[in-house]
């Protein structure tokens, strides 16, 4: 038997099942609104800016120009701050506060980020807390401000935080909306891959031309009449 299906017999198996789709789709769409609202855990996201004015001599603006010698500070700023040099200063600060709070938990919950061609970059923390997370940018902030300049030296004029990090009133994970609409099309496709796997292995012949390929003869064909409930023998 042929394997393959039309496109007219998948339009019937869509209009056949699309009650099934639509359930499905729904089922594993409040699956997943269920799990992300109630059993994930959310996380709260803080950002503090600072700004890195660097000093800049002849020979080094003759050799790479003040903007590239500017972008290239950049990145080794970004590695300090997540250096434990930083990060077990700010645990020693903050473990009054936070009891949970340590060196491996920190690495975790810090990160940083850093616009193109710009001597702004920003310390961002995660937490489950959202008091942890404000409390962690600003102290990292803060303990680079102050240690930055000592560690660079004079390549490091002074650094600036350009704005404090706040207390966030969100949480930045789990995305509700997104894995509501990933357990939507999860719940679509599981249908439509059952129908289709159903349809497949279904060996029902419907076609007369199956009759021929199989060698036999067409004695005849009997045609199914739908009776009215009400009538009567």
């Amino acid at each position: 038997m042929d394997s393959t299906i039309s496109y007219q017999r998948l339009w019937e198996l869509f209009k056949k099942n699309f009650v099934l789709l639509v359930v499905s789709a729904l089922a594993l769409a409040a699956i997943a609104f269920s799990v992300s609202k109630f059993v994930l855990t959310p996380k709260y996201q803080s950002t503090t800016a600072l700004l890195v004015n660097s000093n800049q001599n002849d020979s080094t603006g003759a050799a790479l120009g003040n903007q590239q010698a500017d972008v290239q500070l950049i990145y080794t700023y970004k590695d300090l701050a997540t250096r434990p040099v930083i990060l077990n200063r700010v645990v020693s600060q903050l473990k009054p506060s936070y009891s949970d709070l340590t060196k491996a938990s920190i690495q975790k919950m810090v990160s940083i980020s850093s616009s193109q061609n710009s001597q702004i970059f920003s310390i961002n923390a995660i937490s489950k807390n959202p008091s942890e997370a404000r409390d962690v940018a600003n102290t990292a902030a803060n303990i680079f401000k102050n240690e930055a300049v000592k560690l660079m030296g004079k390549s490091v004029s002074n650094v600036s935080i350009v704005s404090q990090g706040l207390k966030a009133s969100k949480p930045v994970s789990p995305n509700t909306k997104l894995i509501t609409l990933a357990g939507f099309l999860l719940g679509a496709f599981l249908a439509v891959a059952y129908v289709l796997i159903k349809e497949l292995s279904d060996n029902t012949y419907r076609e007369v031309d199956f009759v021929a390929e199989l060698g036999f003869n067409n004695l005849g064909t009997v045609n199914y009449a739908a009776f009215h409930k009400g009538r009567k023998n």
